[in-house]
């Protein structure tokens, strides 16, 4: 028996965001420089004002994906006593962000006239409810 998601379940939709713009925000942030996956994970968060939060579960599946790709490369880095795996963009990488950055310009245009729609309609007798309640 499927399991019927809940469409009016915010989380539900934040969920779907983070997952399509996850690998998105991974290569804008190495565009921007080198990075380790902590400093990822902050700057995939501060790119997108917190709307997802991306996990370790996340990020490094992302990167070991990536990696085995060739879109990324990742060198060892000592500091202090701690090692990180510093990620930085191929130009393959570079050519997949070019490439989905293309196509995310396409579709944003239709996202937002879809959002504003959304935004001006009506509160339902449920979402009134709510809202009194």
């Amino acid at each position: 028996m499927a399991t019927t998601k809940d469409l009016t379940d915010k989380s539900y939709w934040r969920m779907l965001a983070s997952r399509g713009m996850g690998r998105f925000l991974v290569l804008a942030a190495l565009h921007e420089q080198p990075r380790h996956g902590y400093d990822l994970a902050r700057a995939v968060t501060l790119a997108c004002d917190g709307c997802c939060e991306p996990t370790d579960a996340m990020i490094y599946p992302t990167i070991k994906e990536l990696s085995e790709g060739g879109y990324i490369v990742c060198r060892t880095e000592s500091q202090g006593r701690r090692i990180r795996k510093v990620c930085e963009l191929t130009d393959r990488g570079r050519d997949a962000y070019r490439a989905a950055a293309e196509v995310w310009n396409a579709v944003l245009p239709a996202i937002r006239n879809g959002v504003e729609a959304g935004l001006r309609l009506e509160p339902s007798a449920q979402e009134k409810e709510k809202i009194l309640a």
